[in-house]
């Protein structure tokens, strides 16, 4: 009874403790694809065996006696009676076999091996999927077919052959004649050019005109003809054109004044505008509600009330989130010195009081496997 009740639960926990005995620990094992037997095996747990998680976490015993509807002091004893039987069979045979999950024996150091003996797929998605076989397909190929593909073979070997020559000489024309239009191409840039002279490219006038560097004469941009304007020429202009207008070249330095006068009227007329104005935008702080606390990591001292343990610690947040929806504060509390599992609580109350007193209302939901766990 005890070996079925093990089974069950290790369909749905990772890690499974037989107090006295060891811990039976499953892992994830991917498809696996065989390329000699062309078979394809769906994904599966793999059971170990640690012989130092003797510490109980209560899940065994809670199963064996909420199921068999007996306390948990009754439910303890067949579970030592079960170790007892273990203990005996392996003192006389050096063997124990646990039905359907693998066998027990002990090696030449008297340390105690577990040899996995794969029956069911205990991975609940690939729970009765088969194995697969997949062999390939090949194509007969005839007599006639194989002598006219050796045949063929040389032929377009050489045609191959062809094609790739025409192919590299149409790529050099082609290369040099792009060549030869972006060479034009820049050269017209350059003729166009008004203030650039082309004579400078050519190599002769290097040694013709005596030295080896590049004697070009500043452009100008006036004509030949042009005669600038001597400086009592220009003030005597711009009178002219100052008694046309409204006011005289006496008149500009006032002009000035009142401009600048005026510039500062309207910059203190502003400031005193951003003076007189109320701050109006004021950043209101709002704050933000704490995020609730979904992993312990420390020693709290309270005492909490424990749903399962897990071995790996994505099981053990899905196990968090499942008891959150039910709309319970789900916390998980990491594993403490000595222990692997990560357990997952409903609640957590000050005193071992209220935790029990608690018990009754949760097994509602939760079963008799759930206990007080002060962490």
């Amino acid at each position: 009874m005890v070996a079925k009740h093990i089974k069950s639960l290790l369909y749905d926990h990772d890690c499974v403790i037989i107090p006295g005995f060891g811990g039976l620990i499953t892992r994830y094992v991917p498809a696996v694809v065989h390329p000699v037997k062309h078979t394809i095996t769906p994904p599966s747990k793999r059971v170990a065996f640690n012989e130092k998680l003797i510490l109980t976490d209560g899940l065994l015993i809670n199963t064996i006696a909420y199921h068999n509807s007996i306390s948990a002091v009754e439910a303890q004893q067949l579970v030592a009676a079960f170790v007892n039987q273990a203990n005996e069979k392996l003192k006389t045979d050096n063997r124990f076999e646990l039905s359907d999950i693998g066998i027990f024996r002990y090696n030449a150091a008297h340390r105690l091996e577990f040899e996995y003996r794969e029956s069911d797929n205990l991975l609940e998605a690939s729970f009765g999927l088969p194995e697969i076989t997949a062999r390939p397909v090949r194509a007969e190929e005839s007599v006639v077919l194989r002598t006219l593909l050796k045949d063929r073979e040389p032929a377009q070997a050489q045609q191959g052959n062809k094609f790739k020559r025409r192919l590299r000489r149409a790529y050099s024309a082609a290369a040099g004649l792009v060549i030869a239009g972006l060479t034009g191409s820049a050269l017209y840039l350059l003729s166009i050019q008004t203030e650039y002279n082309l004579s400078s490219l050519n190599p002769i006038t290097l040694f013709t005109s005596g030295t080896f560097g590049n004697q070009t004469m500043p452009a100008t941009r006036y004509t030949s003809d042009y005669l600038p304007l001597s400086l009592t020429e220009r003030q005597l202009a711009y009178q002219e054109v100052l008694r046309s207008t409204e006011f005289g070249i006496a008149d500009l330095p006032l002009l000035e004044e009142q401009n600048i006068a005026d510039e500062v009227n309207i910059v203190d007329t502003v400031a005193l505008n951003a003076l007189a104005e109320p701050e109006i935008n004021q950043e209101v702080i709002v704050e933000e509600p704490a995020e609730p606390v979904l992993t312990i990591n420390e020693r709290t001292g309270r005492f909490y009330i424990i749903t399962g343990g897990y071995a790996r610690m994505q099981n053990a947040e899905a196990g968090r989130d499942e008891v959150r929806e039910n709309g319970h504060d789900g916390k998980v509390l990491t594993p403490l010195k000595g222990s692997r599992l990560f357990r997952v609580s409903v609640a957590d109350f000050a005193t071992a009081e209220e935790a029990q007193a608690a018990m009754n209302e949760y097994r509602k939901t939760y079963g008799n496997s759930i206990w007080v766990l002060n962490n």
